[in-house]
């Protein structure tokens, strides 16, 4: 099958399990080309994209000289004319127009035709990818993170955005179920899971005994203030705890002042960036893996974070939330640890009792759940399953 990926970004390290789930489609044979809004995050010659075939187009900076480049005829299709007529804001048409026009350009260079559209995240260009999928009379298909969905959600956009689609993939029961009830999707919705590589991902055993590691970006989310609080909360009991925190953002501030308010400098580590071997070797030593998810004020919450399953990869006991789809992932008392989000003494409270050997957890269970549920070979069988069934569904 040759596949067409419309993106945001392309190559973007925090999203990669777009890199993982392109690279496995290129093991099983398929031909992807990927045509990305923004220029690369990184450099193309990373070690995460570098083994990667797919040839990546990028949409110019609007200016005159791009608005004459971009073709002209294939928005007089009738199949494109149908599908220009909806209700989005003005700037949304525009936009759509001149992103479909040079993705189209881009399509018409590739030396093989394309038989399948498939994005991630919905925001309005996925217009644009209408448009190129109509052109082009392949099917269309997007996976629905929770990027888009929650945050101040446009739910007349989404609605039209998923009902233009052949099917719309998620990540989770929880998405599905939100689009649903409350978008009022229309269109097939499949539950296929992010997967990662569990081969990239070994435990050595060397665990060091009370160590806790958060790897996260500093956003309301992620609820690290909260993590701080509950670590406040039982210093005094287990002195011996150390909490590692990887990541950066625009919270790093009230965190900071969170570790000053309960005297943690000395318990409390935040590492900024790491190598990957400095990640895999904390991933490695940490004995609980924190991540204490909550919905953000604006409504923004994670899906189900990859951080957590590289964690449970590498055999670490995770401890998050009830937010979203985590609770797809962890299985209280089984494979790791519950808590409600935003309770600072519930997670301290789970945190004693962890460190008092009332949780006989098999850390072997962790990687166990990533291996069956969320290994990205897995994942992509899954999705190609998707791709299949619009064939014989287009319309």
């Amino acid at each position: 099958m040759n596949i067409l990926y419309f993106v945001n970004r392309f190559p973007k390290l925090s999203e990669s399990f777009i890199i993982n789930e392109i690279h496995e489609l290129e093991q099983r044979g398929h031909r992807i080309a990927v045509f990305s809004l923004r220029r690369p995050e990184i450099d193309m010659q990373h070690e995460e994209v570098n083994n990667l075939d797919a040839t990546a187009g990028y949409l110019p900076e609007p200016s005159v000289q791009s608005t004459l480049q971009t073709p002209g005829r294939w928005c007089l299709d009738r199949d494109v004319l149908r599908r220009a007529v909806h209700s989005a804001p003005p700037v949304a048409h525009a936009g759509s127009a001149y992103i479909a026009g040079h993705c189209v350009r881009f399509v018409r260079s590739l030396n093989f035709d394309i038989d399948h559209v498939h994005g991630h995240f919905l925001n309005w260009p996925k217009l644009a990818m209408d448009y190129v999928a109509s052109h082009f009379g392949v099917p269309s298909t997007t996976t629905a993170h929770a990027y888009g969905l929650y945050s101040d959600p446009n739910e007349r956009l989404l609605q039209l955005l998923t009902n233009r689609m052949d099917r719309i993939v998620t990540i989770s029961e929880y998405n599905r179920r939100y689009l649903r009830n409350q978008i009022k999707t229309t269109s097939p919705v499949d539950v296929v899971h992010m997967g990662i590589d569990p081969s990239k991902f070994h435990s050595s055993g060397s665990v060091v005994s009370n160590r806790i590691l958060t790897v996260a970006r500093f956003e309301e989310k992620k609820g690290i203030p909260y993590g701080i609080d509950a670590i406040g909360r039982i210093q005094e009991e287990l002195p011996d705890v150390e909490y590692h925190i990887i990541g950066s953002g625009r919270q790093e501030a009230e965190i900071r002042n969170r570790i000053d308010k309960h005297g943690l400098e000395e318990t409390v580590s935040i590492l900024g960036h790491v190598s990957d071997d400095r990640l895999i070797r904390e991933l490695d030593e940490a004995e609980l893996f924190l991540l204490p998810c909550m919905i953000a004020s604006d409504g923004d919450r994670d899906g189900i974070p990859v951080a957590l399953m590289e964690a449970m990869a590498m055999e670490t006991i995770p401890l998050s939330t009830r937010v979203s789809g985590i609770p797809e992932l962890i299985d209280h008392g089984e494979n790791g640890l519950l808590v409600d989000p935003g309770d600072a003494d519930g997670l301290a409270d789970v945190l004693r009792e962890y460190f008092a050997d009332e949780y006989p957890i098999d850390h072997s269970s962790t990687r166990k759940q990533i291996i069956q549920e969320f290994n990205v070979k897995e994942c992509v069988g899954e999705l190609l399953e998707v791709f299949r069934s619009c064939k014989t569904d287009h319309r």
